[in-house]
């Protein structure tokens, strides 16, 4: 295989990925046509869609293909319906992305109130958090973290791009 063939195949591959792939995955693939340099066929591809309607984006070494900010406004999806999510459920994200790993028992105790099942639910749903492991404590209660597509959803490019706490505390929200 030709390296043009090679960065043919690593586009198709995003693009006809459902998911996000990780650059071990696409080297794992790569590697059965031949020794190509990944870094250079992203570097290229980045540069080919830079100007169109979607780009090549990566979130935690996983690359995608999204929308542009400048044509996603022109491309709403009319079967998509919008949901507004519940106070609570807000609050165990928001919990979870800047304490992570954390237990339900080290949520609730954040709040201060008991975390129903069911917002555990909605996030996973959404795939914006998932299970990290157990920690070793009694029970081997299970932690939590945000997953990529929270990343993806809130266009961060890794958790450290999160506002600080105390950013957060000098805006002045309305009610």
């Amino acid at each position: 295989m030709k390296f043009n063939e090679a960065r043919k195949l690593v586009e198709a591959l995003i693009f006809s990925s459902h998911d996000a792939l990780s650059e071990k995955k696409i080297n794992q693939i790569l590697s059965k046509h031949g020794k190509f340099d990944l870094k250079k066929i992203i570097k290229i591809l980045v540069d080919d869609y830079k100007d169109r309607g979607i780009n090549l984006e990566c979130i935690e070494k996983k690359w995608f293909f999204k929308t542009t900010n400048e044509i996603s406004d022109f491309l709403r999806i009319e079967t998509e319906k919008k949901r507004k999510l519940s106070q609570s459920t807000m609050e165990t994200l928001a919990i979870i992305s800047y304490h992570q790993p954390v237990t339900r028992a080290e949520i609730e105790k954040i709040r201060g109130k008991s975390v129903f099942r069911g917002t555990l639910d909605i996030l996973l749903n959404l795939k914006w958090i998932k299970p990290q492991g157990r920690r070793e404590t009694p029970g081997r209660p299970v932690t939590w973290v945000t997953d990529y597509e929270f990343l993806r959803h809130f266009g961060l490019n890794n958790i450290n791009d999160l506002p600080k706490v105390e950013e957060l505390e000098s805006i002045k929200f309305e009610n």
